[in-house]
Formats: C-alpha cells, structure tokens, sequence
C-alpha cells in the first residue's frame, strides 16, 4: 500500500480573495450568486481571477484524497485556508429541482476522501472550525473520513511525543489511502 503525496502550502500561494464578481470583474455585476453568468449557468472556468487558485482548483479536480491542515485562529482556521473557502462559492452549481427547490450541485465531479486537521492551544473548540470544513467539503465533493484535533500545542511538550496522536494520524492516514 502506498500514495503519491503532494504537499501544497497555501501561504506559498497569491490567492487574491473572493468579490463576488459574478466571474466577470465588470462594474454592473450582480451579487445573486457569485462566479455564475447572468443567466444562471456556471461561468467554465472556475474563477475569473487566475492566481494561485487554479493549483488547488486543479488538486480539487484531481485529488484522491485530501489532508487539510490548518493552525487554529480565534476558534476557526487560518486566513489563508478561509480564502481558499470564500474563492470556493464558483465550485457549486445553483440548480432548481423539480419541486421548485433550489440546490447546490457540486461541480467538481470527482469524489475523494478527506481528513482535517485542526491544532490548536488548550483553551480552543473546535466546532467552528469543524463546521466550516463539513460545509467546504460537501461543496469541493470530499467526503470528511475523519479529523485530527490537536489541542495543548501551547504546551512545552506539545503534541510532539503524544503517541497517541501520532498514531492517530497514522491511522487516518491509512483509511485515507485504502
């Protein structure tokens, strides 16, 4: 058993933050539902702006699996992992059901695994961060297989020699290339 592994640091990438731009930087743009055209169907590409997204677009389309990783910040993520999040409203379709509702397709036709990994200080929940990913997954199409929650990354001794952690980690990583 094993998997080809590719790390990417999002604070090694220029990801410009979402604005709603409707996929077209026009003055007139709508707000009604960011990177969609006018009449409702998916602009084809994913984003307007060509930046540092278009490698996690790209690790989104292709991916098996994912590890996302993030320090925690009051309570939720990294500022870069949250743009990565608000540049992601283009990977969902607006679509009206038969019964008039409206829902979010996911675009990104590939499933894959995904575990998250939150490290954080002893006085920190993670539920915020938690909820935010379970949300961010079902719209990049991964199925959240587990998470890694690490508390006490404030004490001298960390999360370093906690070998119950290690195994943990082990473990997911595992489940992740099964």
């Amino acid at each position: 058993m094993g998997a080809e592994i590719e790390k990417i640091y999002l604070n090694d990438l220029e990801i410009r933050p979402c604005q709603a731009c409707d996929g077209t930087p026009a003055p007139d743009f709508c707000f009604y539902r960011p990177c969609q055209a006018c009449d409702g169907t998916p602009a084809p590409d994913f984003c307007f702006y060509k930046d540092g997204m278009e490698t996690v677009y790209e690790v989104l389309k292709t991916a098996d699996a994912l590890v996302i990783g993030t320090p925690a910040y009051y309570d939720s993520i990294s500022a870069q992992l949250k743009l990565v999040i608000d540049r992601s409203n283009c990977l969902t379709e607006m679509v009206t059901v038969t019964n008039g509702k409206v829902v979010f397709r996911p675009r990104i036709v590939k499933k894959k695994k995904g575990v998250f990994v939150w490290v954080a200080d002893s006085s920190r929940n993670p539920q915020h961060a938690l909820a935010m990913i379970k949300l961010w997954c079902k719209d990049a199409n991964i199925q959240l297989t587990g998470s890694l929650i690490v508390t006490g990354a404030d004490r001298r001794e960390g999360a370093r020699n906690r070998e119950d952690l290690l195994c943990e980690a082990f473990d997911l990583g595992v489940s992740l290339a099964q």
